[in-house]
């Protein structure tokens, strides 16, 4: 009888330490997650850099009309990868609507607005975010992450401003209206 109650305590407290190391690095893996996606010290590990050619790609509209990034060819353009469950985003999208709606066609510019789908718990939350925010620029979905990938974003917001030639000319985490207008007007 002694046996087994020494093997019932074993038993239990192997569960035990099971459950808390579980527990314990789940919640590690959490807050690594969280200081990835919004962490602005990530600016500047890893990802495209400034200089090289923004590699073109096509993805959809909520409504099925495929763009692509060289369909603004000749245009300087921002792109900007966002989630809806993202503050930053939240907190920079008026930033950028109010800008894009005051200049976009004076300045000859373009924002690519790029969706983080894979990362969205619904897929009607973008449909409502677009229209809460009164988004007027194009606004497509990667579904799979597969330009976020290809764009090795690192967290969100994440925003490219492209030249008239297709180059990275700057790459920027969160945004402000001055700032827009600041890096707008470098790019040539």
């Amino acid at each position: 009888m002694k046996i087994k109650s020494i093997l019932s305590v074993l038993l239990i407290a192997i569960l035990l330490v099971v459950a808390v190391t579980t527990i314990v690095k789940k919640n590690i893996a959490d807050e690594e997650k969280v200081e990835v996606i919004t962490g602005k010290q990530a600016q500047d590990a890893g990802g495209l850099k400034v200089g090289q050619k923004a590699p073109d790609f096509k993805l959809q509209t909520l409504d099925g009309k495929e763009i692509a990034l060289s369909d603004f060819k000749g245009k300087k353009v921002m792109i900007n990868f966002w989630a809806t469950w993202c503050p930053p985003c939240k907190a920079e999208t008026p930033e950028m609507v109010k800008y894009y709606n005051a200049h976009a066609k004076d300045e000859n510019f373009e924002i690519l607005s790029v969706n983080a789908m894979s990362t969205e718990s619904k897929s009607e939350s973008v449909g409502k975010f677009i229209e809460d925010y009164e988004m007027t620029f194009p606004v497509v979905i990667d579904p799979r992450g597969e330009i976020i990938k290809q764009y090795e974003v690192l967290n969100f917001p994440t925003s490219f401003f492209i030249n008239t030639e297709g180059v990275i000319q700057e790459k920027l985490n969160l945004i402000d209206e001055k700032q827009l207008t600041k890096v707008v007007k470098s790019l040539d």
